[in-house]
C-alpha cells in the first residue's frame, strides 16, 4: 500500500477531503468537531451498513496519525458509459484511501489504498455476437489517484474495465495500467465538449454520525474523459480486440462516455481507526 504506483505526492495542494487543512475539506469529508445533525440521504439507495476500514493505506514515513484521515468510500450504484458500453452498477465499488498529515512540512498527501468490486454482468445487447454473451465487467484501480484543489470535490482516478467470458478468458481489458481510463470526477457540474449535455452531480452532506465516523452522501460524476480501445482480448488476438472495439464502440473520445457514482463516504481520522 505504500508503492510508488499507489501514491502520488502533491506538494502545496489545497486538498478536499483533508479535514481541516482547507474550507472544502471541512464541507466535503472530514469529521466535524462536533456531531452535527444527520439530514436525509441524496443516494437513492440504503447507507451500507458497515464500512470496511481495514484497507487504510499505512502512513507515509515523517507523517502522523494526528491530522490525518482514512476514508472508506462505497459506491452503491451508477453508471459507467464506455462509447456504446452502458453498463449499470449492479454490485458495490469499495475504495479506500486517505489524506495524510505532514507536521514537518505542513502539507496533506492523498494515498490510495484499495479498490475492491466484483464482475457485473453485462446489460443484454451491449455485445450483440453470440461469441460474446454472458460477458461480464469488473472495474478496478488502474494506478492514477490525486485530489485537486477545487471547490466542487473533484478526484482524478484511473480505471480499467475488466471484460471475461470462457471466450475472452480473464485478461480482456478496456484502459490499463499504462493507458488508464482517467476519471476527473466532480459533485459539480462538468465541462465536456460542446454540443454534449452537463452532468450535476450531489455535494457530499451529512447522512449518518456515530463518532469517531462520519457518513456522507454523495454523488460524482464526469462525462469529459476519453477511452482506450480493448486489449488482451482472447490472448490479445486482434481480431477479437476489434470485435470487442466494435461491439463496445472504444476508442471513444471525450463527450462519448460517461460515469455516475452514488456513493457513500465514511471518514475516520487515523487516532480513531482502533474504534
Amino acid at each position: 500500500m505504500r508503492s510508488a504506483k499507489k501514491t502520488k505526492r502533491v506538494a502545496r495542494l489545497a486538498l478536499p477531503l483533508a479535514g481541516a487543512a482547507t474550507a472544502v475539506a471541512m464541507a466535503a469529508v472530514a469529521a466535524p468537531a462536533q456531531a452535527a445533525p444527520a439530514l436525509p440521504a441524496l443516494n437513492p439507495d440504503p447507507i451500507p451498513a458497515t464500512f470496511d476500514f481495514s484497507d487504510c493505506p499505512a502512513l507515509l514515513p515523517g507523517y502522523t496519525n494526528a491530522g490525518s484521515v482514512c476514508f472508506s468510500t462505497v459506491v452503491t450504484s451508477g453508471k459507467f458509459q464506455l462509447g456504446k458500453f452502458d453498463q449499470d452498477i449492479t454490485s458495490p465499488i469499495r475504495m479506500t484511501f486517505a489524506t495524510q498529515y505532514n507536521p514537518t512540512e505542513r502539507k496533506n498527501t492523498p494515498v490510495f489504498g484499495q479498490m475492491r468490486s466484483e464482475k457485473m454482468l453485462v446489460q443484454p445487447g451491449i455485445f450483440g455476437d453470440p461469441i460474446l454473451s454472458a460477458v461480464y465487467a469488473k472495474p478496478e484501480f488502474a494506478g492514477v489517484f490525486e485530489l485537486p484543489p477545487s471547490t466542487d470535490y473533484r478526484i482524478k482516478l484511473g480505471l480499467k474495465i475488466r471484460l471475461t467470458n470462457p471466450f475472452l478468458g480473464g485478461k480482456c481489458l478496456i484502459g490499463s495500467d499504462s493507458n488508464p481510463i482517467v476519471l476527473n470526477l466532480t459533485t459539480g457540474t462538468t465541462s465536456p465538449p460542446a454540443g454534449v449535455e452537463p452532468l450535476t452531480g450531489e455535494a457530499a452532506q451529512i447522512v449518518k454520525v456515530e463518532l469517531p465516523m462520519v457518513v456522507r452522501s454523495a454523488k460524482h460524476v464526469d462525462n469529459t474523459f476519453g477511452v482506450p480501445g480493448a486489449q488482451d482480448c482472447a490472448l490479445d488476438w486482434g481480431l477479437v480486440n476489434a470485435i470487442v472495439n466494435s461491439q463496445a464502440g472504444v476508442p471513444s473520445d471525450p463527450g462519448e462516455n460517461a460515469m455516475v457514482f452514488n456513493e457513500y463516504i465514511a471518514s475516520k481520522s487515523y487516532t480513531a481507526l482502533g474504534s
